[in-house]
């Protein structure tokens, strides 16, 4: 899973040279190729869903601490466990209702709703907010299993 949260990660790269060639095509000849918007926004979308899942495994998100830091460690632990009970309800709430909009688009071959002349298939899109709920819930689990279990955590998402 880490491999895969750097390789993700890497999806920034030509993100930032698609958005810098079409600033400077624009900025130079006036005229903005067809494709950046759409390419840009498949690239960052993925770049967010896959990577917040990442973001879980490495323990990175940001968490309100105010709370916890006042109670004391069984207290702290069962909120722990509540909150990844959270996470694991929407994620896999949202695969619940995107799965079945994935499938269709993936039967009727979807294409892009903007109406550019580049048009291209978004099927495969629809399917990015699914895995990384999936990658999330996964993760969630583990975490809340080795709560309950009185595991101790490791850094970094060694443990997965």
């Amino acid at each position: 899973m880490q491999r895969f949260g750097k390789l993700v990660s890497l999806l920034i790269l030509p993100l930032i040279v698609g958005i810098v060639y079409s600033s400077l095509k624009s900025y130079i000849y006036n005229e903005t190729p067809i494709w950046t918007f759409e390419v840009s926004l498949f690239l960052y979308g993925s770049f967010f869903m896959l990577g917040s899942a990442y973001c879980h495994l490495e323990k990175k998100h940001v968490a309100v601490d105010v709370l916890s830091h006042y109670l004391p460690p069984k207290w702290k632990r069962i909120l722990a466990i509540f909150s990844e009970a959270v996470v694991l309800f929407v994620a896999l709430t949202i695969i619940w209702v995107s799965v079945p909009g994935a499938w269709r688009s993936t039967l009727m071959r979807e294409r892009s709703t903007h109406q550019t002349p580049f048009n291209p298939e978004v099927w495969w899109y629809r399917w990015i907010i699914p895995i990384s709920c999936a990658l999330i819930s996964w993760q969630a689990f583990k975490d809340m299993l080795a709560l309950i279990l009185g595991r101790p955590e490791k850094n970094g998402g060694e443990a997965s």
